[in-house]
């Protein structure tokens, strides 16, 4: 008998192609806002009671990191009240006999030169707003709810700049350059900012290992490797559009110097994954096999 798996947030960029992948394993119940509203906690009991599923996957979140930072210190803002209040309802209206995964990010670390990553699973998320942005802050708190509701009966996993090769409803952070690219409306890009990626279809395969395998803990989804922004999109251009040297280097701390609001870039960011490879069984990519991943995918749409 298959699971019976409520997932918020089906819609979205990273929800949606783990149903499109997974499909055929799970039977997935997909409520939608506004019939399925996270910030009213009497909807989301009404419906966890009615369909008493077997695990709740939270991917559901207010990701707009640059408008979440027009609303910092407002925890009646969007951000707040979806990322941090919504996923308290879930959490409360969960039974005690329901599994619950909670997706996370990297923003909820600093990614500072005082604390730089690439962060490990057991690194703590940010306790200070203002070393984070306010997305990443309210994604940090909302980790700190489900920890404190679940205990270690929880899995929490964290992600890093998610792309995949077709969603038409928003771009991400490797199709939106590569369409700025295509219209020759290509921006410099930073040499000196530290990132890793995630390719869903990667996410997709560590969270099912982790559903069946009934495990427990933090994780990480993310490529096992870091790059840059300059080397990453140069590498992806280079693989779709057969372009070389197409992407004009900038520089993160010059940016910086004009910029109104620094946490909003961190420079030195990035996640481990040794310990969830080992935990799942699984070996992730490196950032360049999986923007050749993508680029297979591309040729076959």
């Amino acid at each position: 008998m298959k699971l019976k798996i409520l997932v918020t947030g089906a819609s979205g960029l990273v929800g949606s192609r783990f149903i499109e992948l997974c499909s055929g394993n799970y039977d997935f119940i997909t409520p939608e806002y506004p019939e399925f509203d996270l910030t009213k906690l009497d909807t989301v009991s009404g419906l966890l009671s009615k369909e008493n599923p077997d695990l709740v996957i939270h991917f559901a979140a207010y990701t707009n990191v640059g408008e979440a930072e027009n609303q910092r210190g407002n925890k009646e803002g969007d951000c707040w009240r979806i990322n941090v209040e919504g996923t308290k309802n879930l959490a409360d209206a969960v039974s005690p006999q329901t599994r619950f995964i909670h997706i996370s990010t990297d923003m909820v670390f600093p990614g500072s030169n005082e604390a730089p990553g690439p962060y490990p699973e057991d690194a703590i998320p940010e306790e200070n707003s203002d070393k984070v942005t306010w997305y990443g802050f309210s994604k940090g708190e909302a980790e700190r709810i489900v920890r404190e509701k679940f205990g270690d009966q929880t899995s929490i996993l964290r992600l890093i700049y998610p792309f995949r090769a077709k969603y038409d409803a928003k771009p991400d952070y490797v199709r939106k350059p590569l369409s700025l690219f295509d219209e020759g409306k290509l921006y410099p890009m930073f040499t000196d900012q530290q990132v890793s990626i995630t390719l869903v279809d990667e996410l997709a395969k560590a969270l099912s290992l982790i559903i069946d395998k009934n495990l427990k803990g933090v994780f990480h989804a993310s490529s096992k490797d870091t790059t840059t922004p300059f080397e990453l999109i140069s590498y992806a251009i280079e693989k779709t559009r057969g372009v070389k040297d197409a992407v004009k280097p900038s520089s993160l701390d010059e940016f910086l110097k004009t910029a109104g609001n620094p946490v909003r870039y961190p420079k030195f960011g990035g996640l481990k994954v040794e310990k969830t490879e080992e935990a799942i069984g699984m070996k992730y990519k490196t950032w360049r096999e999986m923007i050749d991943e993508f680029a297979r995918q591309l040729k076959e749409l």
